[in-house]
């Protein structure tokens, strides 16, 4: 009897990038595109019934930065528990429930358009935008742990995570220019119904392409009953345990590291913060000497998203070269501070579209260099709740920002509070940068 001898096996190709990271980063640009569509429109129609149909003048930025400090903090702080409770009951599941809220919120918005006086429309903007805030530090952290939980097997962290938060810096972009080109040809109302729609759409869609995380050991015995893997299946296939503790999440700030990641988050969320939300409403402003700034003034946090959006991946693959990680982040950082004075120098519609795309570059390297950190210091069992602090202090900057921002707006003018801010991004910068070269921190 002849036997038949097989060659060698070829070694069974694994599912492709876009596969294993696509869904995720849709999910991420469907809820940030939803979300800041509303929220730019949401900070200029306050402005201008503060400042004008209210009477309160330029102190009006000071309520303004009032309101909007608390839909930020409100989604950092929620970001901690949501990402525990990420890691204890599912990503799958909070990113459905912060969908959802996050839908609610927006719809209610109209009706906050609707009043006429200043307290009740004050307050009504402020219940609107905290439950938007919880809303967005729920989805948040479980679609970068997500993200993480699939790069961590496949060795792709720092690619990985320039896909899933480019992803969300795609929603910055267009986000603000959606909402801006919705806001004139149609109305606010219509903005906010579209940015609604838009979280139902992430909240099913989550159903369908975010298959739960099992636990390595649960995958492996379905694999030697069912005789192979499923590829899809191998793809998602953690070891990650529902059962996460605060212990979890504690012992990871004993690497020392993960502090100063998240300082530096503390300290960009501010820059970010302070371009995104004021750059625009302060061309705003200029739009009687600059009549082109009436049109653009919503695009300039487009052109700088964008830019961190082309940026991230292509950055994020070199980091995974180079393994260095901690001189890119302080280079970014100062790097912001200079493109940010950029801003106050010269108020041209050049001189800002330099600014943005400047900027954009530099928060680009800042953002993906901060979560590769985080990412390979953490573990499954507690990297939810550490993106969730990472989120947390990324949203306490922006609040602390838009309320410190707006209150030395209201006293000292645009100017001299961007002067203000471009200094305390260079000089930590600075900072950080002494201690990474005492630390030998890559």
């Amino acid at each position: 009897m002849k036997t038949i001898q097989s060659g060698p096996t070829k070694p069974r190709k694994g599912p492709s990038f876009f596969k294993l990271f696509g869904g995720v980063g849709a999910l991420s640009f469907l809820t940030y595109v939803g979300e800041y569509a509303s929220f730019i429109i949401v900070l200029v129609f306050l402005s201008d019934k503060f400042t004008v149909t209210f009477g309160l003048g330029t102190f009006g930025y000071a309520f303004v930065g009032l309101i909007s400090g608390g839909f930020l903090v409100s989604s950092g702080l929620i970001a901690i528990g949501a990402g525990h409770l990420a890691d204890k009951y599912g990503r799958r599941k909070m990113m459905i429930i912060g969908c959802l809220l996050g839908a609610v919120a927006l719809i209610s918005l109209i009706v906050a358009d609707s009043f006429n006086q200043l307290l009740p429309f004050a307050v009504a903007t402020a219940i609107s935008l905290t439950g938007l805030g919880i809303a967005h530090g729920t989805y948040t952290a479980s679609t970068l742990a997500y993200g993480g939980d699939i790069a961590e097997k496949h060795q792709t962290m720092g690619k990985a995570y320039g896909l899933v938060d480019g992803a969300e810096f795609a929603g910055f972009a267009f986000g603000p220019a959606l909402g801006t080109t919705v806001a004139v040809l149609a109305s606010r109302t219509a903005v906010f119904e579209l940015s609604t729609l838009l979280l139902l759409i992430a909240a099913g869609l989550a159903v369908v392409v975010m298959p739960e995380i099992r636990s390595a050991s649960h995958v492996e015995a379905a694999a030697h009953h069912e005789g192979e893997k499923d590829e899809g299946e191998s793809a998602h296939a953690e070891a990650h345990s529902h059962s996460a503790s605060w212990a979890d999440y504690v012992n990871a700030f004993r690497t020392p590291i993960v502090g100063v990641a998240l300082l530096t988050t503390l300290v960009g969320a501010v820059g970010f913060s302070v371009f995104f939300y004021y750059v625009p409403l302060y061309a705003h402003s200029l739009s009687r000497a600059v009549p082109e700034f009436g049109l653009y003034f919503g695009y300039f946090a487009s052109i700088m998203a964008i830019t961190g959006v082309l940026f991230m991946v292509p950055f994020g693959h070199y980091e995974d070269r180079t393994n260095r990680r901690m001189p890119y982040l302080v280079f970014g950082l100062i790097a912001g501070a200079a493109s940010l004075a950029l801003v106050f120098f010269t108020a041209t519609v050049a001189t800002f579209f330099i600014a943005a795309v400047a900027f954009g570059l530099a928060i680009g390297v800042v953002r993906v260099s901060q979560l590769v950190i985080l990412a390979e210091a953490s573990h499954p069992s507690n990297r939810a709740a550490i993106m969730g602090t990472n989120h947390a202090l990324e949203h306490v900057g922006y609040g602390l920002a838009s309320a410190t921002f707006g209150t030395l707006v209201a006293f000292l003018g645009f100017v001299s509070a961007f002067r203000f801010i471009s200094l305390l991004l260079l000089l930590a910068g600075v900072a950080f940068l002494l201690y990474a070269r005492q630390a030998k921190v890559k």
